[in-house]
């Protein structure tokens, strides 16, 4: 899918006038609006068990947040088309880009789902309460974001990448790239630390800066990491379309 068009979705995906991508903190926020999509899943859930998965989705959701976001850079510009398959609007009313909802459908649809040989499988016990939920590696994020895609009539293939700053615009070109690390080292776009954690955390790529950093889209805003220094690990995953 390399062409100029498919680049230029950046811009209007990742607005640092305005939403900067999708953020896992915001469902939780307005309960009531995302009750219908989690009870889709989960029929038997009343309002206070509605309040508990959104809360473990802000606990646990960056590496759902940051494949729904390549959703966004693929279908920008065919709004019908992205309805056909998701049947959410990509707007909001206020006119913004729609991310909520498809971060709650498709946290709600695969959490906990796991590749067992070629089947799907559940893991009731892999988020043991809803304070803290175990989030997403490598595996299961190309499981179910695959697996959702497939479902929803979207041919996508997710796969592991070796991935410096040298190689990053050409690798972007193709499509969407994923960052996942740990410790948690943020910074702004003049290389001061803004945010640090030891947890793990996957972002959407956004490009990258003069003085080595790289761009991404994190809680719906834009920050910066720096390639090589990160101790425990640094993945890079990439999201390919085909048509």
């Amino acid at each position: 899918m390399e062409n100029k068009a498919f680049l230029d979705n950046y811009e209007h995906v990742f607005d640092p006038e305005g939403l900067y991508g999708g953020s896992q903190k915001k469902p939780e926020l307005e309960p009531e609006k995302y009750a219908s999509i989690v009870r889709k899943y989960h029929p038997e859930y009343d309002d206070e068990q509605v309040q508990k998965c959104l809360h473990l989705l802000r606990t646990e959701g960056c590496g759902y947040v940051a494949m729904v976001n390549t959703v966004f850079l693929r279908f920008y510009g065919e709004e019908e088309a992205y309805k056909k398959h998701f049947g959410f609007p990509m707007y909001t009313p206020e006119g913004k880009l729609n991310f909520n909802d498809l971060i709650v459908d498709f946290y709600c649809a695969t959490d906990n789902h796991n590749r067992y040989m070629w089947f799907d499988r559940v893991d009731p016990k892999e988020d043991e309460t809803y304070e803290n939920g175990f989030g997403t590696v490598v595996e299961s994020r190309e499981w179910r974001f695959e697996t959702y895609m497939k479902n929803h009539g979207v041919p996508v293939n997710v796969r592991t990448i070796s991935c410096n700053l040298r190689y990053l615009d050409s690798f972007m070109k193709k499509g969407p790239v994923i960052v996942a690390v740990r410790p948690v080292v943020l910074y702004d776009k003049d290389a001061n630390p803004v945010y640090d954690s030891f947890a793990g955390h996957a972002m959407t790529v956004t490009g990258s800066s003069e003085n080595g950093l790289i761009r991404v889209s994190s809680w719906g805003e834009e920050y910066y990491i720096k390639p090589g220094s990160y101790s425990v690990h640094e993945n890079y995953q990439q999201v390919i379309y085909r048509k």
